[in-house]
């Protein structure tokens, strides 16, 4: 099991990763993460983990704010958080849970990605990660 934050808020250009700097909790030795990286490496073969992402997210202009998890750099289309503000700072509260199946062959790499067309604010991110089956 896996949970990672950040101590300060993020700026995040389209096309970008979220970046972590605090490991909340890091049990067993099936994710693999370094601090002040965004990516996390699911090590498991053939096996299913659960993916939490929760922030409160919102655009330094008004206007939408878009992150989604993404699995070896292809967005999870389900994933897709999205936050309108109608002033520019508004936060709002964004959530997403998933599934993840590796296979038998390699691992999967696990970030979330500002997937949008403007820059997102992040602020008080949460990822957590957990081995299921």
């Amino acid at each position: 099991m896996l949970i990672l934050t950040n101590t300060a808020s993020q700026e995040i250009a389209p096309g970008q990763i979220l970046i972590f700097d605090l490991t909340r909790l890091h049990t067993g030795k099936c994710e693999c993460y370094r601090n002040g990286s965004g990516s996390v490496g699911l090590r498991a073969q053939n096996a299913i983990y659960e993916i939490n992402f929760s922030a409160n997210i919102g655009a330094p202009v008004a206007g939408v704010a878009e992150l989604s998890i993404v699995a070896n750099g292809s967005p999870l289309t389900e994933t897709t958080m999205m936050s309108t503000t109608a002033t520019a700072g508004d936060l709002n509260n964004v959530s997403t849970t998933t599934a993840i199946r590796t296979c038998c062959c390699s691992s999967e790499f696990v970030t979330v990605m500002n997937t949008g067309t403007t820059t997102v604010t992040v602020d008080n991110p949460s990822l957590f990660i957990k081995l299921t089956a």
